[in-house]
């Protein structure tokens, strides 16, 4: 692992601790709980881990959670901060047998796969039947998505699936499927820590414009 490969992944890490990383990650965390429920005792995938924050999240509902992902260097940083087995591995061919998982979980992964589709039908085949697969996803249709699209940054090599991409990948493998949306600040805006909460409590009422959108997938 090079040394300008673990600097990114140190910077890509501290973006979570400026302003607007931290209101941002706490919305995800959260929407992500509310979607998937009760995780204490499941053996939980984290395909695509990155650093491990959401992992730690899940290991902290007490979810057995091992991590993934294809950049080692992320999960040099990741295992600083949890001590869960990691794996090196391509999300598009996960190294488990089918239904090892009682879930599995991908957070702003698919948008960076080369193929989505087969990605999804990898943590599809890894959870039991019965258990849940989720998908966190940037939505290229909230205004965070409509602003930075614009900019051509951060997420220039992303392809975003929109929230009835998701529902449709969804409807091909599980009968019980929904889509929910939050994060609709668009950025770090003055006031945040203020006005945030009130656009979260009214954005609610549109969750297809929510920045984040999670895809909760009962297995059949």
């Amino acid at each position: 692992m090079g040394r300008d490969t673990a600097t990114r992944a140190d910077a890509y890490d501290r973006w979570f601790e400026e302003p607007w990383g931290r209101y941002a990650f706490a919305i995800e965390a959260q929407s992500l709980g509310e979607g998937m429920g009760p995780v204490d005792g499941d053996l939980v995938l984290d395909a695509g881990c990155g650093t491990g924050r959401f992992a730690l999240e899940l290991a902290r509902a007490g979810g057995g959670v091992v991590g993934l992902d294809i950049d080692r260097s992320m999960l040099v940083v990741a295992a600083r901060r949890l001590s869960v087995p990691f794996v090196v591995a391509d999300v598009g061919d996960l190294p488990f047998g089918d239904g090892a998982f009682d879930a599995a979980v991908a957070i702003t992964v698919l948008e960076f796969v080369p193929d989505p589709d087969r990605a999804f039908a990898e943590l599809v085949r890894v959870t039991r039947p019965g258990g849940r697969v989720v998908v966190g996803a940037l939505n290229p249709r909230s205004f965070w998505g409509m602003i930075h699209r614009r900019r051509g940054e951060p997420w220039a090599g992303a392809r975003f699936l929109s929230p009835s991409d998701l529902a449709s990948l969804g409807a091909r493998y599980g009968d019980d499927v929904a889509v929910s949306g939050a994060l609709w600040a668009p950025g770090p805006i003055p006031g945040l820590r203020r006005v945030g909460p009130v656009l979260e409590r009214v954005g609610r009422r549109f969750p297809r414009w929510g920045a984040f959108q999670v895809l909760v997938v009962r297995r059949r």
